[in-house]
């Protein structure tokens, strides 16, 4: 039995809430679309790269949490 793919669970959606969400708090941390990681079990996907963080089950209600993550990350880079 195979899973639907991220791509059926609104990840084009929620890549494109991201960058808003991401350019409304004026942060600029490239966002690349990407294939497969395999994860559809538990999509959609987000992967911090490079070799970073993953998001797994990334729907829209999950996006702050994950910006507020990249916030934290940036910030401990400074």
């Amino acid at each position: 039995m195979s899973s639907p793919s991220c791509g059926m669970r609104g990840s084009e959606k929620t890549l494109t809430l991201l960058q808003d969400a991401m350019k409304a708090r004026g942060l600029s941390y490239p966002i690349e679309k990407s294939i497969c990681f395999g994860q559809c079990t538990f999509g959609p996907a987000i992967r911090i790269a490079p070799g970073g963080e993953f998001f797994m089950g990334a729907k829209p209600a999950k996006l702050d949490e994950i910006v507020d993550w990249l916030v934290t990350q940036m910030t401990e880079e400074d």
